[in-house]
């Protein structure tokens, strides 16, 4: 019998997301004085850039305009931003790579823009296990945008009804099933484990 074919997101599930300190390191790199404007305008900006539509120096020399910030170095915001984002969920990893060697295709749907992507490739080469690697830069499309979900599940050999997502985003969750993909929120490594009753 066909094992169900996996899809899972990197940050938040596979990998960690950026910590209290890291944020507060890139706003100490760029002098932010309003933080909850800054984090607001970051985070609404964000889509293209994790599309890979716009360059590092236009979306950051937007994002310091927009949240009222003088001018910046982009070489080191990038490189503040990028330094939150590469620490591994060892334990998940692991249990993802366990998943891979009972027979389950595994690939990953990720938003990440062109040069973090390039440096977790590098820094992790686990991801060479995953049947497909999709990530938002690559495609030209981020989640919740369908195609995004269409394009990973497409590169993972499968089809909507046979795959199913994990997310720990619900927007992305609600765009996966609004896509017509099982999808399920990622709520720690037993919450996989549920779903999929494994031990």
């Amino acid at each position: 019998m066909a094992k169900t074919k996996l899809l899972f997101d990197l940050y938040g599930v596979l990998m960690r997301l950026p910590s209290a300190a890291d944020r507060l390191l890139l706003e100490e790199t760029l002098g932010v004085q309003d933080s909850a404007r800054f984090w607001d305008t970051y985070e609404e900006l964000r889509p293209p850039y994790d599309a890979g539509l716009v360059s590092d120096e236009r979306w950051w020399t937007t994002l310091a305009r927009r949240s009222g910030l003088g001018d910046i170095d982009t070489s080191q915001a990038v490189a503040a931003d990028i330094a939150g984002c590469l620490e591994a969920d060892t334990e998940m990893v692991g249990f993802v790579q366990s998943l891979i060697d009972a027979g389950h295709p595994v690939g990953t749907l990720s938003n990440i823009p062109t040069g973090l992507a390039a440096v977790v490739r590098r820094e992790h080469p686990w991801l060479e296990d995953f049947a497909a690697v999709t990530l938002s830069c690559d495609i030209g499309v981020a989640k919740p945008e369908e195609q995004a979900y269409l394009v990973a599940v497409d590169a993972l050999g499968g089809t909507l009804k046979d795959t199913l997502f994990f997310d720990d985003r619900d927007d992305f969750v609600c765009g996966a099933r609004e896509a017509g993909l099982r999808a399920e929120r990622f709520d720690g490594i037993d919450s996989v484990r549920k779903v999929l009753s494994t031990p």
